[in-house]
């Protein structure tokens, strides 16, 4: 829960980094998760200018403040993979010698993205835990007291789509009938001690909603606030 007035702070002091979804959601290769002129408050520049740019912690990317809800959103790339049940030639993993595939390349491969995956959600959730310390620490004491409470919600957004899910490829080349987790699952899943927390006075801390969605998803919920 909120009990300060972040969005008067907000208003007062975080003109200059209201930037677009568009170029809130840029990827390390300047290439957008999301494109739509919807507002938000950059979260990264502000985090830097609040702690000096050697010292700054991770943060989520983006900021949005409404009557009562304060939502901390991180868009992540990097979950689709060029591989899928779809796409899946098996012709480039077939020994030139053998004539047959080779297993412990596939083997190699594989582990290789999941480790990538799991590096990727590693950091969703550091982002999370020292963006509600940057919140907690740094922004809210510098507030006024509120008439009423707002939310603490935090947003997911990822570039993977459930057809495409890398998990799906694993499971159908081991012929598995295990139902693998999807990565928005996984996700939740990494996320779930970091809401609806209590400390030793029964006073509610971290997050109070946590949502992870598809750019897809995410795109179509501002198109609706629009």
């Amino acid at each position: 829960m909120i009990y300060k007035n972040i969005q008067q702070y907000a208003d007062l002091h975080w003109k200059e980094y209201q930037a677009c979804v568009t170029d809130i959601s840029c990827n390390d290769n300047n290439q957008p998760l999301v494109e739509s002129e919807h507002l938000l408050h950059n979260f990264d520049s502000i985090s830097q200018a609040l702690y000096g740019n050697k010292n700054a912690p991770t943060s989520a990317d983006g900021i949005s403040i409404t009557p009562n809800i304060v939502q901390l959103i991180e868009f992540k790339s990097g979950f689709k993979k060029r591989i899928t049940r779809r796409n899946f030639d098996r012709s480039l993993g077939t020994c030139p010698k053998a004539g047959q595939i080779c297993n412990e390349y596939w083997d190699l491969f594989f582990k290789s993205q999941q480790n990538d995956i799991k590096a990727l959600i590693d950091s969703i959730r550091f982002k999370a835990i020292e963006s509600y310390i940057t919140l907690e620490k740094k922004i809210l004491p510098l507030c006024e007291d509120f008439d009423h409470k707002q939310l603490l919600k935090l947003t997911v957004v990822i570039d993977e789509d459930g057809v495409d899910s890398m998990e799906d490829t694993l499971a159908e080349l081991a012929g598995s009938s295990h139902q693998i987790t999807s990565n928005k699952a996984r996700i939740e899943q990494a996320l779930k001690r970091l809401g609806n927390q209590q400390d030793a006075n029964g006073q509610p801390y971290y997050y109070d909603v946590i949502e992870v969605l598809s750019a897809c998803d995410y795109s179509n919920m501002l198109q609706t606030m629009s």
